[in-house]
Order: C-alpha cells, then sequence, then structure tokens
C-alpha cells in the first residue's frame, strides 16, 4: 500500500490537576496495554517510522505502538522525538498559558484561541497552527517512503480538525486517546482523513 503519515494523541494517561503539571503526567497500565494494541492493529501497514512529541507520556506511547507492531510483524522504527509534535503554537511562557487554561477551564480556552482571542505573543492563531502540523505529514509523505505514526497531543489534533474539517470540539468532544487522523499523497494532492471525513487538498496547503 502507499505510505500514510498518521498523527495520533498518546495512548491514556493520568488525570491532570493543574495544567503547569500536564507535561510530566505518564501512561497509566491501561495506556501501554492500548498502545500496544493500536500497533497490533497497524502492522499490516507494513515498514512504519515512529515519531513522538518531546513530552515522556508521547515517547512511552511510541514505545508500546512500536511492541505491537512488532508483535504483528511488522517492521517498526522510532526514529525519534520532533519539536513539532509537542506545544510548537505555543510562542510565550508556558506559566503564563498553563495559568490561562487553568482559570478558563480547557474548552473555553481552546475556543478562545480557535476564536482568535488569545493573545499571538502567547500562542500562534490557529491557521498557523494546523498549517504546522500538516507540514509535518506532507514531509514526510514526501521524502520517504515508509509511512509513519506521529504521536502528539490533544491540541495538536483538535487545530487540524478544526480548520480543515470545521469539526468542533463542543460538538464533537474531545479527541479519545490514540484518535487521530491520517494523510497519503495521490495524484499530486494530499488526502486528509478525520472522523470519517475527507479533505483532498493540494500539495501547497
Amino acid at each position: 500500500m502507499s505510505p500514510v503519515a498518521i498523527l495520533v494523541r498518546h495512548a491514556e494517561r493520568y488525570p491532570i490537576n493543574e495544567m503547569r503539571h500536564a507535561l510530566i503526567a505518564p501512561l497509566t497500565d491501561r495506556g501501554r496495554d492500548d498502545a500496544a494494541s493500536f500497533g497490533l492493529q497497524l502492522s499490516y501497514i507494513g515498514r512504519i517510522d515512529i515519531y513522538h512529541s518531546p513530552v515522556p507520556r508521547c515517547k512511552e506511547t511510541a514505545e508500546w505502538i512500536r511492541n505491537g507492531l512488532i508483535n504483528g510483524r511488522a517492521e517498526a522504527t522510532i526514529v525519534g522525538h520532533l519539536e513539532g509534535l509537542g506545544g510548537p503554537y505555543v510562542v510565550g511562557p508556558w506559566e503564563e498559558l498553563a495559568s490561562m487554561v487553568d482559570r478558563m477551564g480547557h474548552s473555553r480556552f481552546v475556543r478562545a484561541w480557535f476564536n482568535g482571542d488569545i493573545p499571538e505573543t502567547l500562542i500562534m492563531p490557529l491557521p498557523q497552527a494546523a498549517r504546522h502540523q500538516l507540514t509535518i505529514l506532507v514531509d514526510q509523505l514526501r521524502h520517504g517512503n515508509r509511512s509513519t505514526i506521529n504521536v502528539t497531543h490533544d491540541w495538536n489534533i483538535m487545530a487540524m480538525r478544526e480548520y480543515y474539517f470545521n469539526l468542533k470540539h463542543e460538538d464533537i468532544g474531545d479527541p479519545g486517546y490514540l484518535d487521530g487522523l491520517w494523510a497519503s499523497i495521490k495524484d499530486g494532492a494530499i488526502r486528509l482523513s478525520c472522523c470519517g471525513f475527507e479533505r483532498i487538498l493540494p500539495l501547497t496547503a
């Protein structure tokens, strides 16, 4: 099959009570098992490179996905972390942004961000954030001959869902653990799929 580039949220983690501690929440035992099952289900793809956010739970998710892929006799390699799979859209002080999320609540903060109501000195506008994520997937498809799995976070996926598909978290909920989207290139265009919907985009998108 033609290579695909998958963007997926990490597996189940322990609860985050304060946003400033968000980066250290590890996976649960169920999260590890789910990640291995996820990898096993995708083993039919064959040769796969795995990238992950610099956040430890994403690295851990990648390792368990690889275990599942190998158990399914796929050829799987963890290439390493990509800064762009973390929070490249956070351009201001993390502590200030985390405090804002705690005050507003997660859903209200994301809506304010996507509506352009959070200062651009703190966080990228939605179009820029979404395009940044798509660029990662397209670069992998254009310059490699293997499929890829990219382990990231809910905001990364939410930005792409809303910008490219007009799918709002208020309507469909936050991305579940190991939920995401995938891209491929066919006939000179990007095929982007999410939640049962598909978009065809020019390679310059």
